[in-house]
C-alpha cells in the first residue's frame, strides 16, 4: 500500500510568527510586550522567578518583514496585517479594508504566492 504525501505549506505559519513578533514589540522594541504592565489583567512573576526577555532573536521574523515591505504592495500589506496581526474576523476584514470577502481571500493568496516566489530566490 502506497501512502499518499501531503506537501505542507510553511508560509502560513510563518506569517503567525511574523505577526506575534510585530505585536510583541519586534518591529523595535525586541522582545517588549506592547502591553501596558499597569493593565488591570497584568500579575506580577511568580515568587522567587526572575523575569527574562524573549529569547528568540526574530531574524527569520525580521527577514520576513522585510520581504513582506519589499515585495507585496500596501493593498497586499495591509491586507496582511488586517488578517495575521489584528486578526480581524472576517466581517471585520470587509469592513476595515473595504472589499468583499472573496477579495480578501484573493489578496492573501497573492501575497502568499509572491512571497513565496521570493522565498524561493
Amino acid at each position: 500500500m502506497r501512502e499518499a504525501m501531503i506537501e505542507v505549506d510553511p508560509l502560513p505559519g510563518r506569517l503567525v510568527a511574523w505577526a506575534a513578533w510585530l505585536t510583541s514589540g519586534g518591529s523595535g522594541g525586541e522582545g517588549y510586550p506592547t502591553k501596558s504592565v499597569l493593565h488591570s489583567s497584568w500579575l506580577p512573576p511568580t515568587p522567587g522567578k526572575t523575569p527574562t526577555m524573549a529569547s528568540s532573536t526574530g531574524r527569520r521574523e525580521r527577514a520576513l518583514h522585510q520581504m513582506i515591505s519589499a515585495e507585496l504592495s500596501v493593498r497586499l500589506q495591509n491586507t496582511l496585517v488586517v488578517v495575521y496581526v489584528m486578526r480581524a474576523s472576517p466581517a471585520e476584514q470587509v469592513v476595515l479594508l473595504e472589499c468583499q470577502a472573496s477579495t480578501v481571500r484573493a489578496r492573501v493568496s497573492e501575497a502568499k504566492a509572491l512571497l513565496a516566489r521570493a522565498l524561493a530566490r
